[in-house]
C-alpha cells in the first residue's frame, strides 16, 4: 500500500448497546406484553364477568372497580344484591348483643343505612332481579326504607326479601323490647309504588318483622305477583283479603307469627300453595281456591271450611296442643281424591279408634310423615293402623321425640298378616333407641317384602333442641346410645337386599 494512500477508517466495533435496546425499553416492553397475555380475564364479555362476580358480596366485587377503567362500572350490573352485615363487613349483631345497648344498635344501623343508600345510588338505575336486605330495622328508618323500596320498583325488581327481624332471641324476649323501646315500631310497608301497575316485574315479595296498613282498592301493582311470604307481619284480615284480591296472579302464600289475624279468608282462583304457620290469635279460615294443591297448619285446633280440594295433594297438619287431634283438622275437608303426601304432628298419642274413624281419607296416600311429640309407649301399634289404611303407600316417615328414656319392656301388640306390597322406604328420624321404636321397625321389617331403603336417623328434626354446651353433650350422649342400639339390635334383623343407613 502507497504510504501517501490514507488507511482506511477504522471498521466500526458492535457494542453491547447497540446490539441491544436499552434495558428500560426492553423492561417496560416485557410488562406490557405479560399484562397483555395474562388479563384475558378482562377481555372477556361482561355476561361473563357479572357472573364470576355474582359469587362474591357486592362489597367484594365493588373493589374491583379499582383495577382498570374495562371494571370501573362492571360490578355495578350485578342483579342479585344480597345487603346484610356480612356483605358490609360489620360485626354481626346477633352476637353483639346490641338489643341491650340501644345507642349501639343505632349507631350500627345508621351505619348500614348509609352503606345501602350508597350502594343503591351507585347503582345508576340498573336492572334488579332480586334485592336481599337483612337487618333489624325499625320505624326510626322509615324514610330511608321507603326510598329502597322506591329504587327497586324503578329497576324493575323481580324478587324483593325484606328481613328486618330481630333474631338475636326468641319472640317476646323483655330485654329486647326494653332495649329497642325507642324505636319498637315496625316498619310500615311502604305501598305507594304499587299503585297503577308500576311494579309490573314484581313476582315474589317476602316481608319479616314489619306492617302492613290498608290497602286501597286500585293497588295494581300486586297484578302480577305470583308469590307473597309474610312473617311476623302486623297484618288484619281484611288486607290480606284486599292483597289476593289485587293479586291475580297469586300462587303460593304464606303466612307466619301473624298474630292480628282472626277469621283469614282464601279466596283465590289461581292459588296452589297455603302455608299458615303458628298464628295465635286466628280462628277460622275459609279457603275458597279450587286450584289448591298443597296445604299447610301449624298451631292450635282452629275451625276450617274449603268448598273444594280435588286437586289436594299434599297437607301438612301440625298441631301443639295436646288435646287435640290433626286427624280431625283433616276430615273438616271435603272428599280428598288426589291426596297422596300427608305429613302429620301428633301432641299426643294417636288413638286406633281415631284412625279406623278418618280411614277412608287415606285411600290414595303414597306418602305418610308422623312427627311425635312425647313418647307413644304402648300406642305405638296405632301407626300400624295408619299404614293398613294406605294400601298404596310407597314412602313412610317417622320422627320421635328425641329424648332418651330407660328402657323398658312394653306389651305391645301388632296387627297380624299386614302385607304392605308397595312400600319402598322407611326413614325413622330422631331416633333414641328407645323400646317402642325398636319394636316398630321389627314390624315394619316383617311386613315390607318390597323395601329398598331403611334409614335411622338419630339427629334432633330442630337444631334448637341442643342450645347450649350442657344440651349438647346430653343430645350427642343420647345419639350415641341410639347408635350403639341400632347396631347391636338392628342391622342384624334387617334383610342383605335392603339399603341399610345409620347416621
Amino acid at each position: 500500500m502507497d504510504s501517501l494512500t490514507p488507511p482506511a477508517p477504522p471498521h466500526p466495533q458492535n457494542t453491547e448497546e447497540d446490539c441491544f435496546p436499552p434495558k428500560n425499553a426492553l423492561c417496560r416492553h416485557d410488562e406490557e406484553q405479560h399484562v397483555q397475555n395474562c388479563d384475558r380475564i378482562s377481555t372477556l364479555p361482561d355476561d361473563i364477568l357479572i357472573e364470576i362476580l355474582s359469587l362474591m358480596t357486592i362489597s367484594e366485587a365493588a373493589m374491583t372497580g379499582f383495577l382498570s377503567t374495562r371494571w370501573r362500572h362492571v360490578w355495578k350490573k350485578i342483579n342479585h344484591l344480597i345487603l346484610d352485615s356480612y356483605t358490609f363487613g360489620m360485626q354481626e349483631l346477633e352476637k353483639s348483643r346490641y338489643h341491650e345497648n340501644p345507642l349501639l344498635w343505632n349507631d350500627v344501623a345508621t351505619k348500614f343505612v348509609h352503606k345501602v343508600n350508597g350502594l343503591l345510588h351507585s347503582r345508576n338505575g340498573n336492572k334488579i332481579k332480586e334485592l336481599i336486605i337483612r337487618f333489624p330495622l325499625t320505624s326510626a328508618h322509615a324514610s330511608n326504607m321507603d326510598h329502597w323500596i322506591e329504587s327497586a320498583i324503578v329497576a324493575s325488581t323481580e324478587k324483593l326479601f325484606l328481613d328486618l327481624d330481630n333474631k338475636c332471641c326468641k319472640e317476646g324476649c323483655t330485654i329486647c323490647v326494653k332495649g329497642m323501646k325507642a324505636a319498637s315500631e315496625p316498619y310500615d310497608f311502604l305501598l305507594g309504588p304499587f299503585f297503577n301497575g308500576r311494579a309490573d316485574s314484581l313476582d315474589e315479595l317476602t316481608l319479616f318483622n314489619c306492617s302492613i296498613g290498608t290497602m286501597p282498592a286500585n293497588m295494581s301493582g300486586f297484578s302480577y305477583l305470583k308469590s307473597l311470604l309474610l312473617a311476623r307481619v302486623s297484618i288484619v284480615d281484611e288486607t290480606v283479603s284486599s292483597i289476593m284480591s289485587n293479586c291475580s296472579a297469586l300462587e303460593i302464600m304464606v303466612l307466619q307469627y301473624c298474630h292480628l289475624l282472626v277469621h283469614l279468608t282464601a279466596s283465590h282462583a289461581r292459588l296452589q300453595i297455603l302455608v299458615v304457620q303458628f298464628c295465635k290469635s286466628l280462628v277460622s279460615i275459609c279457603i275458597h281456591a279450587d286450584n289448591l294443591e298443597s296445604f299447610a297448619y301449624m298451631g292450635y285446633k282452629i275451625n276450617i271450611e274449603c268448598e273444594h280440594a280435588q286437586f289436594l295433594e299434599m297437607l301438612h297438619v301440625y298441631f301443639v296442643n295436646k288435646d287435640d287431634c290433626p286427624l280431625d283438622f283433616i276430615s273438616a275437608f271435603p272428599k280428598l281424591p288426589k291426596l297422596e303426601f300427608l305429613v302429620i304432628q301428633f301432641p299426643t298419642c294417636l288413638q286406633v279408634y281415631r284412625v279406623l274413624q278418618h280411614a277412608s281419607r287415606f285411600a290414595g296416600l303414597t306418602t305418610v310423615m308422623l312427627v311425635l311429640m312425647k313418647p307413644w309407649k304402648e300406642g305405638i301399634s296405632s301407626v300400624a293402623y295408619v299404614l293398613k289404611s294406605a294400601p298404596l303407600i310407597e314412602y313412610f316417615g317417622l320422627h320421635g321425640c328425641c329424648k332418651l328414656h330407660q328402657h323398658t319392656q312394653l306389651n305391645i301388640t301388632w296387627l297380624e298378616d299386614l302385607i304392605l306390597a308397595r312400600l319402598y322406604t322407611i326413614i325413622i328420624g330422631g331416633f333414641s333407641g328407645e323400646f317402642e321404636l325398636m319394636e316398630l321397625v321389627y314390624f315394619l321389617l316383617r311386613s315390607t317384602p318390597a323395601l329398598d331403603v331403611f334409614e335411622i336417623d338419630t339427629r334432633a328434626m330442630e337444631p334448637w333442641l341442643a342450645r347450649s354446651n350442657e344440651d349438647k353433650l346430653q343430645d350427642d350422649m343420647r345419639r350415641c346410645y341410639a347408635r350403639e342400639m341400632a347396631y347391636a339390635h338392628l342391622v342384624p334383623k334387617v334383610p342383605s337386599t335392603v339399603k341399610f343407613h345409620i347416621i
